[in-house]
């Protein structure tokens, strides 16, 4: 949604701005007279060093910046300028000096006005509630109660969506996932982050990181953390806005990107023969196709994991007379002959097809194609706290323990590989598992 958002006003100002120059090039070819105009001919060359010298000077940046004066006049003027020398340069392109000034001076005033006027329809717009994004407020009760006044009087883009109590100078991980999920804030400021203890914050940070919401820190932890700092309007006071290392957030975006690529093209090839495992479970077994159950993902958030159903239509409500039979140690559950297998989910565990709906949630962002496989609730709430660990990392369709042995391995080895990985993993770690679990796949290891 910021995204859209972001994209949306940035190319509403393109279009403005374009509009602004080419009503001022119109301008001048009707003060000279009329008739074939140089500047017409060359208006979108003209138009597109324009926008680049907008983009220069930061005028589609946030919104305090791109409401610079000086930017704007700023860019006009480099952009006669370079008019200006070009036409000197080559004459032939027919460009007077005047023309180029009256033509600069007109598109400066229309880019300010229709910028003024957008700015105007969009404070109302904030002003009456839509488009704004919901942010949680972290601190303690007398930093928030300062922040909350302050967002009261400067309405704009951020509305107060919930609020956590840091008093003592302890951060509560647990309550910080839980007041996220139940106010589905898309950003997390954070007050009085100095009185925090270093490990407390960092925990703060890698919980919101997992989460991709942005964390703004309320200036006064500049000894802790290095930011960017800006004015925001919508708060009514300058924040610093916290950026993860670009390292890390290149890595993070070729992940993505290839999560997306990969399970677009999955979806597509596969479709026949997804369709086929769906016809064959209905007429196997009664009962659903797909298998939805609550899965515990990065930073513990709670999602709905997709699978081909291969068990009978009741098999968690049998589960718990089951428990006995476990065959697995630690907190999962795992039976080599497990009676609620239906005689198709027999056959799609043991190729692993019954995960193929998976790749919706890799599509949505839930899951990776490579990470620490997602545990059911249940056997999270059995988890010890540093097993918990493991979910420092986007869960997986595959991962480093099902190149390595799968369901014959202990929970134990399994949590040590899953740790490995999150330590080491690069884009070809993850292309090599990849590799490695279609190996694991056609020699059926360790599935069941």
């Amino acid at each position: 949604m910021k995204l859209l958002r972001r994209f949306a006003s940035v190319l509403v100002l393109l279009l403005a701005d374009g509009l602004a120059l080419l009503i001022g090039l119109e301008g001048a070819a009707w003060v000279s007279g009329g008739g074939p105009d140089p500047a017409l001919n060359l208006a979108p060359l003209l138009v597109a060093a324009w926008i680049v010298l907008f983009t220069a000077f930061r005028l589609y940046d946030r919104a305090p910046v791109r409401r610079s004066p000086g930017g704007l006049v700023g860019a006009a003027f480099c952009w006669a300028g370079l008019a200006t020398l070009g036409a000197a340069i080559y004459p032939e392109s027919g460009l007077g000096v005047w023309e180029i000034m009256f033509a600069a001076s007109l598109g400066l005033l229309g880019a300010a006005s229709l910028r003024f006027l957008y700015e105007r329809v969009l404070g109302r717009i904030y002003r009456r509630g839509f488009g704004q994004t919901p942010v949680l407020v972290v601190g303690n009760e007398e930093d928030r109660t300062r922040l909350r006044r302050m967002m009261e009087h400067a309405t704009g883009a951020y509305v107060l969506a919930g609020e956590m109590d840091i008093a003592g100078g302890e951060a509560d991980l647990a309550a910080l996932r839980e007041t996220l999920d139940r106010t589905q804030a898309r950003g997390v400021v954070l007050v009085g982050a100095e009185r925090l203890p270093d490990d407390e914050l960092l925990d703060i940070v890698q919980s919101v990181r997992l989460r991709g919401i942005p964390l703004r820190v309320v200036p006064g932890a500049f000894a802790l953390m290095r930011g960017r700092t800006f004015l925001s309007e919508g708060m009514g006071l300058p924040l610093l806005e916290v950026h993860y290392p670009g390292l890390d957030n290149t890595q993070r975006t070729l992940k993505r990107v290839l999560d997306v690529t990969g399970s677009v093209c999955g979806l597509m090839i596969l479709s026949p023969l997804l369709l086929a495992v769906a016809v064959a479970i209905r007429l196997d077994s009664p009962g659903p196709v797909l298998f939805r159950q609550k899965r515990v993902g990065a930073d513990e958030k709670v999602f709905v994991c997709y699978m081909f159903r291969s068990m009978q239509r009741d098999a968690e409500v049998r589960q718990a007379a089951l428990e006995d039979l476990n065959e697995a140690q630690g907190p999962v559950f795992k039976i080599h002959n497990d009676p609620r297998v239906t005689r198709v989910g027999r056959f799609l565990r043991r190729w692993s097809i019954d995960e193929l709906p998976q790749l919706i949630n890799v599509l949505k962002g839930e899951m990776s194609l490579v990470g620490p496989r997602p545990l059911p609730v249940r056997d999270f709430i059995r988890m010890e706290e540093a097993h918990k660990r493991r979910l420092g990392a986007v869960p997986g369709m595959t991962g480093y323990w099902q190149t390595s042995g799968r369901s014959d391995l202990s929970f134990e080895e399994m949590v040590r590989l899953d740790l490995y990985y999150i330590e080491n993993w690069s884009l070809s770690f993850d292309l090599k598992i990849i590799l490695k679990t279609l190996g694991a796949v056609l020699h059926r290891e360790g599935a069941y």
